[in-house]
């Protein structure tokens, strides 16, 4: 206390950033909490490997995506209600197979099948995203960088992905070049 850095204004000014560190933990968890009552609510009965995956899937999103962020994603979550996050599900899962099924069949991604399937893709991801760009360059970063997991917990071919990010490649390509008459 002697010591010329430790002034009681510098005293107070370090409690008073440590408060303000242990409040943003607090309110971090406070969210996950949130995150992980909101999907029990949305589920009937969840087993113990779900609520794992549950928890797994939030601590991966805090990594990638900023707080303003995740609220902004929650307040999406809101707008879209959970029958519209629900009704997406089930469009991803047929959209991913329906790319599956292309690549598959060696389908060159500047086709127009494949074309069609890359809107509908980048459609489901703007609506995720709300338009924002940087939730969508964290959502890029994170399957950039967890990619591999996320695919193997759900059953997903990372070929698929590299295959798509090809075809959504090329639209956005096309869509540069485009003259407006």
């Amino acid at each position: 206390m002697e010591s010329a850095d430790f002034t009681p204004q510098r005293v107070i000014q370090l409690h008073l950033e440590r408060l303000r560190e242990q409040i943003a933990l607090q309110q971090r968890l406070c969210n996950r909490l949130e995150a992980i009552a909101a999907s029990l609510d949305a589920a009937e009965d969840i087993c113990v490997e779900k609520f794992i995956e549950i928890i797994e899937a939030i601590t991966m999103f805090e990594k990638y995506y900023t707080p303003e962020q995740l609220e902004e994603l929650k307040q999406r979550r809101q707008v879209l209600g959970e029958e519209r996050i629900q009704k997406s599900q089930v469009e991803w899962q047929e959209l991913i197979e329906q790319v599956r099924v292309e690549m598959e069949k060696g389908t060159e991604p500047k086709s127009e099948p494949v074309q069609l399937l890359a809107r509908r893709w980048r459609d489901l991801i703007e609506e995720f995203t709300g338009g924002n760009p940087e939730i969508e360059k964290s959502l890029n970063t994170m399957y950039q960088q967890e990619g591999a997991e996320v695919a193997s917990r759900n059953s997903f071919d990372t070929r698929i992905c590299d295959y798509i990010s090809k075809a959504i490649a090329v639209l956005k390509s096309t869509a540069r070049h485009r003259v407006l008459p």
